[in-house]
């Protein structure tokens, strides 16, 4: 154990010397051995830059209308067209440039997208085509207005229809409406002349609901402020004390009526015709006008064994109502004829025959379907050329009208107005200006009058103002019109005793006494009451270029 301690002792005594004379102490050197030299490090890596986005350029479009379909429409590219700066690129009716380059131009499902920067023109050839098509729209837009402009201040109607007067195009306009739903504008109860289409108004005015009727050239815009059927009890509208009337044909009624039993209508064959261009025959058991050229549309009611033939006593409905047809002295004809481009279909008079009879049902107490009995309209109607006549000529015909469903004209209700009353309410109408500025369209605007009633004696007067005109083009325009202080008649209600269509003066921008305009007073006719409307047409040139011709509906304001 002694031998062993000496030993270790001796060691580490060793250790500390050999410790003390490498750094030690006093005047002792160091040296430092450094390690032996390996490869140098490598440089970071660097990442490459993004390749460019391409962005899509935009192509000129807003004369597109002039140029051919295939002109603008591109096709796809197989591969990259690449452009220095200022390098151009030819295709369809564009031209694209490179304005800072390099540029790589991709086109993909017609669109064109590129790096660097690239714009888009149309091509000398292009411009060249849209510039002569503009001098010719530009040379058509300025015939078709002096076309439209001399129009509207034909007063006279020397090529055809009265710009205030009557025209065929819209005598027979039907308007109607359901209890839900808005209004149906027809030609005629029967779904009118063939060929038209219908929709609602291009432009919307205040408190009316706007309708168009188009046909090939021809143009009906309407608006109407009819309200919603209503219901109304079969018993009281037909059966009543006083008889119910269809157009001109009285319909009349049994008078031995209980409680049990509301009797039986008498609907001889007039009346069935009247009834039928009414619209108050049951469709499913009445005949409907075929399409044009498909002739006419007869039944033959008897026993219901012929082929061709249907039973004489039927249920169905009349005016709405249910009930019981029936006609005792076989066979009964009823024919109506086919819708054509000239006229309207119709029942007719002389080939319908029978006497028929309608009986309601008394369940439940059968109602009808009563429309809206006080209610306006007012429109236009224009004519429009395909192409220029032979002379080079744009012929156009416009007429305006208006209407209502109860006329406020009998003498004793005009004189029992008195005092004063302002009326406002929409118009609308046609425009043309002809000159450097020419153009021409539709517009609405506001019409206002006051009525200054009077008595027996005096009947008093109506003048008015139409302003705040708004052209569907979108200029604005501080156009206005005055409507002189024109009389009322006392038995017509309007200026004039017959239909209404004696013209008044209508004062212009110009100042000068040009142009005319007519009235209706519409309404109920109740004892002291004011007319519930008042609508009317009017034409007039604002100055030397622009002419304008529209009518309005008003109500009390």
């Amino acid at each position: 154990m002694r031998t062993k301690t000496h030993w270790a002792f001796a060691a580490i005594a060793a250790s500390a010397l050999a410790l003390a004379g490498c750094g030690g102490g006093g005047s002792s050197s160091t040296t430092t051995v450094a390690p032996p030299a390996g490869p140098p490090a490598s440089p970071p890596a660097t990442e490459p830059p993004p390749a460019p986005t391409p962005e899509a350029v935009t192509l000129p479009s807003a004369d597109n209308k002039y140029l051919e379909p295939a002109d603008t429409t591109l096709e796809d590219t197989t591969a990259p067209v690449m452009l220095a700066t200022g390098g151009t690129h030819d295709v369809g009716a564009y031209t694209l440039t490179c304005t800072v380059g390099p540029c790589e131009i991709e086109i993909a499902d017609g669109a064109v997208t590129a790096t660097g920067t690239v714009e888009a023109a149309y091509t000398t050839a292009a411009m060249a085509t849209i510039d002569a098509a503009k001098t010719v729209a530009a040379d058509e837009n300025s015939g078709r207005s002096l076309g439209m402009h001399s129009a509207l201040t034909d007063a006279t109607g020397t090529r055809g229809e009265q710009i205030i007067g009557e025209a065929t195009s819209k005598d027979n306009l039907v308007i109607t409406r359901g209890m839900s739903g808005g209004a149906m504008v027809t030609n005629g109860q029967l779904g009118g002349t063939s060929g038209w289409t219908s929709g609602m108004a291009d432009n919307a005015v205040s408190g009316f609901e706007g309708h168009k009727r188009t046909r090939k050239t021809e143009k009906i815009v309407v608006y109407t402020d009819i309200k919603a059927a209503k219901h109304k009890a079969f018993l009281t509208h037909y059966v009543g004390a006083t008889p119910a009337t269809i157009g001109t044909v009285t319909v009349t009624a049994v008078t031995d009526v209980t409680s049990d039993d509301y009797g039986q209508i008498a609907l001889p064959a007039a009346t069935i015709v009247a009834a039928g261009n009414a619209g108050l025959l049951d469709a499913t058991k009445f005949p409907q006008p075929k399409d044009e050229g498909k002739g006419d549309n007869t039944y033959t009611y008897n026993d219901g064994e012929g082929a061709s033939e249907k039973s004489s006593t039927f249920k169905g409905t009349f005016h709405g109502a249910p009930g019981t047809y029936d006609c005792p002295t076989t066979p009964c004809v009823v024919q109506v004829s086919d819708r054509s481009t000239a006229n309207e279909p119709a029942y007719d008079a002389t080939l319908t025959t029978g006497d028929w009879t309608f009986t309601p049902d008394v369940d439940n107490n059968p109602q009808i379907v009563n429309q809206d009995g006080d209610h306006m309209h007012f429109g236009w109607w224009v004519k429009t050329p395909a192409a220029a006549a032979a002379e080079g000529q744009y012929l156009y015909d416009a007429e305006m009208f208006y209407g209502g469903s109860r006329l406020f004209n009998t003498e004793a209700t005009i004189n029992a107005l008195d005092g004063d009353a302002d009326y406002s309410g929409p118009a609308a109408g046609l425009f043309a200006v002809k000159g450097d500025n020419a153009a021409h369209g539709e517009f609405t605007a506001t019409a206002r009058l006051t009525a200054k009633f009077g008595n027996a004696t005096d009947p008093g007067s109506i003048n008015g103002k139409i302003a705040s005109f708004v052209r569907d083009d979108g200029v604005a325009n501080d156009w206005s019109v005055t409507l002189a202080s024109t009389a009322i008649n006392t038995t017509g209600g309007n200026t004039a005793a017959a239909a209404g269509t004696t013209n008044s003066r209508v004062t212009g921008g110009s100042n000068d006494n040009i142009g005319a305009w007519e009235f209706q007073m519409y309404g109920p006719g109740t004892a002291g009451a004011d007319p519930t409307g008042i609508a009317g047409a009017f034409r007039a040139a604002i100055d030397k270029d622009t002419a304008v011709a529209g009518a309005f509906a008003t109500t009390p304001q």
